[in-house]
């Protein structure tokens, strides 16, 4: 008889216990809280990072030079055939950690068709004279379905330029393989640090 008065008991522990704990999460539920999905692991979400990727695009979803807040900008007119400079940016920045703000001049290009360029000029202060330092083939190569080449500048932690790259091939929008170089400034002046293959690509917008 007492046996089964102690395995009574037992069980109407059990059933307390249970019932305490559907209460406890009731409660935890009801003042806001979330019961993770069986299964799934809950850890401290980690803060977010702005990638590469994320970091080579304007906000509105256009590709970024790396160059903002000109020091001068100003537009022209065209010809009568929609050719010549449409606009220019020039921008004050500390190239070589020196002290004294160099110079990085951008240049729109149009052709009065679909195609147009950007041309980038670097000039390096040398106690009041800029000395052009600006590599062969610091330009892009663009038009309305793909990219050819484009520039990124960066500043940080020190001075890079990004420079991807492909072949046209058959037409303007068939895809080739891209190459990607990068340049800092050494011994005076920008010179090639890497270089390397890339994915075939149409647009080379997509590999920054």
């Amino acid at each position: 008889m007492r046996r089964y008065q102690q395995s009574g008991n037992i069980t109407l522990n059990i059933l307390l216990v249970i019932m305490f704990i559907i209460i406890a999460v009731l409660i935890y539920i009801l003042a806001g809280g979330t019961v993770p999905e069986i299964g799934k692991s809950v850890g401290v979400q980690s803060p977010e990072i702005q990638t590469q990727s994320e970091a080579s695009f304007k906000t509105d979803g256009t590709f970024s030079d790396g160059l903002t807040d000109p020091t001068f900008s100003d537009t022209y007119e065209l010809d009568e055939f929609g050719t010549g400079i449409s606009e220019r940016d020039i921008f004050d920045v500390d190239i070589n950690n020196d002290g004294r703000n160099d110079r990085i001049t951008r240049t729109r290009n149009e052709n009065g068709t679909s195609h147009f360029y950007y041309q980038y000029k670097i000039e390096l202060n040398q106690n009041g004279n800029f000395v052009d330092i600006t590599p062969d083939g610091f330009r892009t190569t663009e038009g309305a379905e793909c990219a050819l080449q484009k520039l990124q500048f960066k500043f940080k932690p020190e001075f890079r330029v990004i420079k991807i790259s492909r072949d046209w091939q058959d037409s303007w929008d068939t895809p080739t393989q891209a190459i990607k170089t990068v340049y800092g400034f050494q011994d005076g002046g920008i010179n090639q640090i890497t270089t390397e293959p890339m994915k075939v690509v149409c647009d080379v917008a997509d590999l920054f």
